[in-house]
């Protein structure tokens, strides 16, 4: 009997410490969440790492040992940003050294003097500077470090006190960003973008630029918020999960790696034994918003602004196979205003051929952007130099130096393609496939030669709408039976439309885009005869998305809406002006409040009514001297308008402008900062409340485990219970 209540009081004391484990599971899970949006500053950035970073104080003790680089140290001319352990592939340039997986890392300074950053390789075990070179056009990310210097400038400034008080006791909305802009010396300067939410309560997010370099704050601003989705959150415990590994199928052997900043590393990938090529990554992702007008600098990895998410993806296609990365900034997307979303995907081919995908789920921090992957892939045919093929004037011809291809889609061969490499016995044809729906399509294509130090090693990201890295590598090296790199740089274009912020559709709702690259074995490059060359050019068919969205159209979308307020909104006006209760001061394009004012004074010969239609439609025709931020930009107004929009429509805003606008107050009128918002605009939802924790249903399989176990228990404890009292 003894022996029997003992085992009955164990198994009362476990029911006990599995309910208690179980609540326990919730409320870390609840706290975890909360515990993103509650840390402030530097605590905030260091809660998004992973554990997979160097210690700054084990690389600055062997940098400071370096005679060369501690002066420097010392005398703030150069200052630590990040160290990273370099994964093999990435060590292999310095495999000579004793360079290898687990006892390497790069370290970035940026240099005060100069510009740019000095990328030091350290062998950690013997405290040996193995290589180091300077990146003039280096703009490093806002790590935790640079995130603490960005914040004490922050709240030293009055402009930011007033809208937030004391910044550091506010909830950050993203990770501090490394940010651009293109009216400011931020374009060519380091700088940081730090956001939080409108403590007015209306959802938008308030931005504060802080210039690393002049240490100064170098504008703020708000960006519209977003209604939010009906779809559940993401669970946090997959955050930073990705997986290494290699895949053998369909003739192939790719093995892949997940580097800090440059995405999954795809190395010496093999087709029937042949080298095919040597690594292909992704150095960063440019985000391009026009109503700034500026952006961001993502990056991809393990210590990036844009972490991994869920595990490596391996999945067989049945003609082929293909190796898929999820990276998330955040585990409660969509519901976020600003945040990131992005799937990098290799699939390769029983024929020989492989593709490379990029994927953009957004939404981003405007309405109105381009997202820009930088695709990098050092090619590596049988193992032997290569040359380069390309098609231009009705025939194949070999570049004698290196190049920049723009645009890609036009002017192609009859095969879709402009591009070629051969070697070893190989040879492959390069297509950027069609997935714009708006028919634009627009990418660049750099094709260098391989010499240490172009982004052999970490790729830092270079400074915005330039193209760099590779541009500044282009300086004239020749490329015939050459080692080649090629860099692919496609631009991925969104849109607002109830709402939509990335291409294709279907809508309403979250829409990714995708920017697709198909590199093909072929036997020989073919010359069309003159009867074939005389035939029509065939109009393009759009390659569809990976998901099962209906695939897009090649003609320009038009934009809904029957009254002005609608059709503003939705053709994304108010992203870039100020229109009365519409749109946000600030903004990159001048404010049309009052255009009525004005617009007949314009032109010589042409009424306020012709002026403004003109503007619609031929938005060059004449540009304004004067906007929020300096003097106005040419080509950053949609040149597309008058295919999206009918003449009726054009008219309905034309009238707006003239009779209608001047009557409404402004949202600067209707909504002061800290005061309670008296009326929201359409497309700013009221204020944002705590993020939740994600419903039981969401984790399904781990409650009925738990529940599973906790009710074996419990039917046993009583079955034991009444056996004793029946006895």
């Amino acid at each position: 009997m003894t022996r029997r209540r003992r085992l009955l009081s164990r198994l009362l004391v476990l029911n006990v410490i599995l309910l208690v484990l179980s609540f326990a599971w919730y409320a870390s899970r609840a706290r975890g969440i909360r515990l993103a949006l509650a840390k402030s500053g530097i605590d905030f950035y260091a809660y998004t790492l992973p554990q997979t970073t160097v210690s700054p104080a084990i690389a600055l003790d062997i940098l400071r040992a370096n005679p060369v680089l501690s002066g420097a140290l010392s005398a703030g001319e150069l200052e630590f940003v990040l160290a990273v352990p370099l994964t093999p592939a990435e060590a292999r340039p310095w495999a000579d050294l004793g360079c290898a997986a687990d006892n390497c890392i790069q370290v970035t300074l940026y240099d005060h003097q100069h510009g740019g950053t000095v990328e030091v390789v350290l062998e950690q075990e013997t405290a040996v500077m193995l290589a180091s070179w300077s990146d003039p056009y280096a703009r490093p990310a806002g790590t935790p470090l640079i995130a603490e210097r960005a914040l004490e400038i922050a709240a030293a400034d009055t402009q930011v006190q007033a809208i937030l008080g004391n910044i550091k006791s506010q909830e950050p909305a993203m990770v501090p960003m490394s940010a651009w802009l293109a009216d400011d010396a931020c374009r060519e300067q380091w700088c940081v973008d730090l956001t939080y939410l409108d403590p007015a309560g209306s959802g938008r997010i308030f931005h504060v630029f802080v210039n690393l370099e002049e240490e100064r704050v170098a504008r703020t601003f708000f960006t519209r918020a977003r209604e939010p989705q009906a779809v559940p959150a993401i669970p946090p415990m997959q955050r930073f999960a990705f997986n290494n590994g290699c895949n053998e199928q369909y003739g192939w052997r790719v093995c892949w790696e997940m580097t800090a900043h440059d995405g999954l590393l795809f190395s010496r990938g093999t087709f029937n034994e042949q080298p095919i090529f040597n690594d292909i990554k992704i150095t960063q992702v440019e985000a391009w918003y026009p109503s700034w007008p500026g952006g961001y600098r993502d990056e991809i990895g393990f210590a990036a602004s844009v972490p991994p998410f869920g595990g490596t993806q391996v999945n067989d296609l049945e003609s082929g196979f293909e190796v898929v990365q999820l990276f998330t900034e955040f585990t409660y997307w969509p519901n976020c205003i600003c945040c990131y979303r992005y799937e990098q995907i290799g699939r390769f081919f029983a024929d020989g051929r492989f593709e490379l995908s990029f994927v953009s789920h957004g939404p981003g921090c405007d309405d109105l952007s381009v997202y820009r992957p930088f695709w990098r892939i050092d090619m590596d045919l049988g193992g032997e130099a290569n040359t380069a093929w390309l098609w231009q004037d009705g025939r194949w011809t070999i570049p004698a130096t290196e190049f920049e291809l723009f645009p890609v889609v036009d002017d192609v061969a009859l095969d879709g393609t402009r591009l070629a490499i051969a070697g070893g016995g190989l040879l492959y044809t390069w297509e950027m496939a069609r997935t714009d729906p708006l028919g634009l399509d627009e990418g660049r294509l750099f094709v260098l030669q391989m010499k240490p130090g172009e982004g052999t090693g970490p790729v830092p990201t270079g400074p915005g709408d330039t193209f760099q890295p590779p541009r500044q590598w282009l300086d004239g090296d020749p490329l015939p039976q050459q080692n080649l790199v090629v860099w692919f740089v496609p631009l991925l274009k969104t849109k607002k439309l109830e709402p939509l912020w990335c291409m294709p559709d279907p809508e309403p709702g979250i829409n990714q885009c995708e920017a697709l690259l198909r590199i093909s074995p072929v036997k020989e490059l073919r010359v069309p005869t003159a009867e074939e060359l005389a035939l029509p050019t065939p109009t393009p068919t759009p390659t569809p998305a990976v998901t099962s969205a209906p695939a897009p159209t090649p003609t320009p979308r038009p934009v809904q809406g029957d009254d002005a307020a609608d059709l503003i909104l939705n053709a994304g006006c108010g992203a870039c002006h100020q229109i009365g209760r519409i749109g946000e001061a600030h903004k990159v394009g001048p404010n049309l409040t009052n255009i009525a004012d004005v617009a007949g004074e314009r032109i010589p010969g042409l009424s306020a009514a012709e002026y403004i239609y003109q503007s619609i439609v031929e938005p060059g025709a004449y540009i304004v001297p004067d906007c929020p931020n300096g003097p106005c930009l040419a080509n950053i107004m949609p040149r597309d308008y008058g295919a999206r929009l009918t003449p009726e429509q054009i008219e309905t805003i034309v009238n707006y402008l003239l009779f209608e606008v001047q009557n409404e107050p402004t949202a600067e009128e209707r909504q002061s900062v800290g005061a309670t918002v008296v009326q929201t605009p359409k497309s700013v939802p009221a204020g944002k409340t705590a993020v939740t924790p994600p419903p039981i249903a969401e984790n399904a399989p781990v409650v009925a485990i738990q529940l599973l176990l906790v009710t074996l228990v419990l039917l046993l404890t009583m079955f034991l219970l009444g056996k004793q009292s029946g006895e």
